[in-house]
């Protein structure tokens, strides 16, 4: 039995905002069907615009259908000289059966292989099981080898450590900015948007 997903859904009147929790109902092209709550119909007008938060991202989307029980967004589309969404906000996790492989080369040293714990067009995070490694990270330019799971698809570029977070098993989580040039970050931003696509209809 498939589990209800739940979405955040923003809407901006002009003097305050208004948020309520909806169920992803289904996702049928390029829309998103809700569910509808009595606000939600009050507040929701054709046209309007409104951001979707789900999993760990946000898309900016407009209001395209209603009924008694369903309200229908779209979802932006896939434009190569736009991020999607915020670039920040777009941050996906990718699938554990189809991982995304991250290499990293602090100061020219060897490749190390991690797993992409969440990726976006402005960066990625990886989790070190030995926290001694963040010395090899800190206050340097790490040369980075992006190897997405779609036909061979890889990014190089360069990355800067900008957090550290301790998690309670005693690894830690280190998250770089990416620094890429516009082609390797077009390939990232076809990656996070088809995996979007995919975790709206399959769930997380």
């Amino acid at each position: 039995m498939d589990v209800e997903r739940k979405a955040d859904i923003f809407l901006f009147e002009d003097s305050f905002f208004f948020t309520t929790k909806v169920a992803i109902k289904r996702v049928e092209e390029n829309r998103i069907v809700l569910s509808l709550t009595p606000l939600l119909r009050k507040f929701a007008v054709l046209g309007k615009k409104a951001h979707i938060k789900y999993a760990t991202f946000a898309l900016p989307v407009k209001v395209v259908g209603k009924n008694d029980e369903e309200l229908i967004v779209s979802l932006p589309t896939l434009n190569p000289e736009k991020p999607v969404g915020d670039r920040r906000s777009a941050r996906v996790v990718p699938s554990h059966v189809h991982p995304v492989k991250i290499y990293l080369s602090p100061d020219g040293q060897e490749e190390k292989e991690y797993e992409a714990m969440d990726i976006s067009e402005g960066g990625f995070s990886v989790r070190s099981t030995n926290p001694a490694e963040l010395e090899a990270f800190l206050d340097k330019e790490v040369k980075v080898h992006i190897d997405f799971p779609v036909e061979g698809e890889e990014v190089f570029g360069k990355a800067h450590l900008v957090n550290v977070q301790e998690l309670e098993d005693g690894s830690v989580k280190l998250g770089f900015e990416l620094i890429a040039e516009d082609a390797d970050t077009v390939k990232v931003r076809f990656y996070v948007y088809s995996r979007i696509k995919e975790m709206l209809r399959q769930g997380r």
